[in-house]
C-alpha cells in the first residue's frame, strides 16, 4: 500500500540507455568531457531507416559509457551523465494556440518524446500512420489492490487536457478522448472535467476493476471491429496522462521531459511511495533513500503492470520514461499444475483467440497451427495467465509463439 509521496529530481549522475527493444543501434553525438544541457542531443537511435532522438535528462558532464541491464532485463550501453547542479536546457521556441501539425510533430521528435506508456495496449506516440483517434488514459492500475495517487491528475488537468489536444492536432482531425475510473476520486475528476470543457474532448468513464479488458473493449468499440496488437494499424494512438503533460511541456513550455512519477510497492520494501524520478537515476539510489530492503531470502524485480510487466535479474537499472510501476517483493515459488484443459483461458481472451490451443500448439512445435489460430492478434493482457487454475503461464507460451512465426 502507497503510504508516502517523494521526490529524487537531483541525482548525482544520470544514465541514459542507447538502444531498446525496438531501437537496437544508435549513432553516439557526444564524447567523455562534453557539456551538455537538458534536452540537448546526446545520440540518435535506430530501427531500420527509422530513427529515434536520446535527449539528456541534466546538464552536466559525459563522463563515460557503461554496459548495464535496462527495463526488459536486457544489457545495453548506456551514457553516464555526471549533474553540475545548473538545470540549464536547451532554448527551444515554444508555440500558443497558433502551432502548426508539423511543429507539434517536429518537437515531439527533438526532445524524443515516443513510448511514453508501455503496457498492453499502449502505443508509441507516432504519427508515420494515418491516425483517426487519440485516446489518453487516465486510469491507475498497477496491480490487484494497488493505484497510484491521482494527485498527478488533480495538479495538471490543464496541462493534460492541453497536451490531449497537440497530440489530436498533430494528427490532423483525430477524435479525443480521455478514460477515468468509475472510482476516480472527485477532486481529480472536477479537475479534469473543469480542464476539458469546450475543448472538444470525450470523457468516457470505465470500470477497470470489474472489467480486465477495460481499454481492449473501448478501443474496439471505438473502431467498430476487432483490435490489432498494433492499434497504431488501427489509427489509434492509445498513451497515458504522463504523456498528455510531456507534450504540453515540450511544445507550449519548451521543456525536454525529464522526470516521471512512478510507484514503487512490494514486501520487499520498508516504504511504499509514489516517487516523483529524474529519468535516468539508478533504482539502487531510490532504495537507499527508502532506506534499504527488508530483510527477507530473496527479491523478485517486477516493472510494470501485475498482468504484463516483465521481471527482471537485478535492481541495478535506470528509470525511463516509460516505467509507471515497479514492484519488489520476497520471491514465493508456484508450482504450476498441468494445464485442465479448463478454458478459462479461452473464455478471458479480449481478442477471441484461444490461448490454450496455442500453447499447445507451441509445445508440439507445430507452426501452421499456430498461424491458423491467430496468435498475432494476442494484444499480451496477461489475463489467461491471471485465470488460469493450474498457475500456468499461459502468455509466456503464447508470446513463444509469436516469436516463433513472427
Amino acid at each position: 500500500m502507497i503510504t508516502e509521496y517523494r521526490e529524487y529530481v537531483n541525482p548525482k549522475k544520470v544514465y541514459i540507455p542507447l538502444t531498446d527493444f525496438e531501437y537496437k543501434m544508435a549513432n553516439v553525438a557526444v564524447e567523455e568531457g562534453d557539456r551538455v544541457l537538458v534536452g540537448q542531443k546526446v545520440a540518435d537511435k535506430f530501427k531500420g531507416k527509422e530513427k529515434r532522438r536520446i535527449v539528456s535528462t541534466i546538464s552536466g558532464t559525459v563522463v563515460g559509457f557503461e554496459e548495464k541491464y535496462d527495463r526488459f532485463g536486457k544489457i545495453v550501453d548506456h551514457i553516464v551523465i555526471e549533474n553540475d547542479n545548473l538545470n540549464e536546457h536547451v532554448e527551444v521556441p515554444t508555440y500558443n494556440e497558433q502551432v502548426t501539425s508539423m511543429q507539434i510533430r517536429n518537437r515531439l521528435l527533438e526532445f524524443g518524446i515516443d513510448r511514453v506508456a508501455f503496457d498492453g495496449l499502449y502505443t508509441p506516440i507516432d504519427y508515420t500512420q494515418k491516425i483517426n483517434h487519440v485516446v489518453v488514459s487516465a486510469v491507475y492500475i498497477n496491480e490487484p489492490f494497488v493505484s497510484t495517487d491521482y494527485d498527478f491528475v488533480e495538479k495538471n488537468g490543464e496541462a493534460i487536457s492541453t497536451g490531449l489536444q497537440l497530440l489530436g492536432k498533430a494528427a490532423g482531425n483525430a477524435t479525443l478522448t480521455v478514460l477515468v475510473d468509475r472510482f476516480m476520486p472527485k477532486p481529480a475528476l472536477d479537475e479534469l472535467g473543469k480542464a476539458i470543457v469546450d475543448k472538444n474532448i470525450n470523457l468516457i468513464t470505465v470500470d477497470a476493476m470489474k472489467h480486465k479488458d477495460w481499454d481492449y473493449k473501448f478501443i474496439q468499440k471505438l473502431i467498430g471491429k476487432e483490435c490489432n496488437i498494433n492499434l497504431l494499424k488501427d489509427g489509434v494512438i492509445f498513451t497515458n496522462v504522463h504523456a498528455s503533460k510531456m507534450v504540453y511541456e515540450a511544445v507550449v513550455l519548451g521543456k525536454a521531459p525529464t522526470s516521471k512519477e512512478i510507484a514503487l510497492t512490494g514486501d520487499g520494501l520498508k516504504v511504499n511511495v509514489l516517487f516523483n524520478v529524474k529519468i535516468g537515476t539508478l533504482l539502487p539510489q531510490l532504495i537507499e533513500d527508502l532506506e534499504g530492503y527488508n530483510e527477507v531470502e530473496r527479491l523478485n524485480v517486477h516493472i510494470g503492470s501485475y498482468l504484463t510487466g516483465v521481471q527482471v535479474p537485478t535492481d541495478d537499472f535506470a528509470i525511463v520514461e516509460n516505467i509507471d510501476s515497479i514492484r519488489i517483493s520476497e520471491y514465493r515459488k508456484v508450482e504450476e499444475d498441468i494445464c485442465i484443459k479448463c478454458g478459462d483461458c479461452n473464455d478471458a481472451c479480449p481478442a477471441g483467440i484461444l490461448p490454450q490451443n496455442i500453447m499447445d500448439a507451441e509445445l508440439r512445435n507445430v507452426n501452421q497451427r499456430i498461424v491458423d489460430l491467430d496468435t498475432h492478434l494476442c494484444t499480451e493482457c496477461g489475463l489467461c495467465t491471471y485465470v488460469c487454475p493450474s498457475k500456468i503461464n499461459v502468455l509466456e507460451w503464447v508470446r513463444r509463439a509469436k516469436r516463433r512465426v513472427g
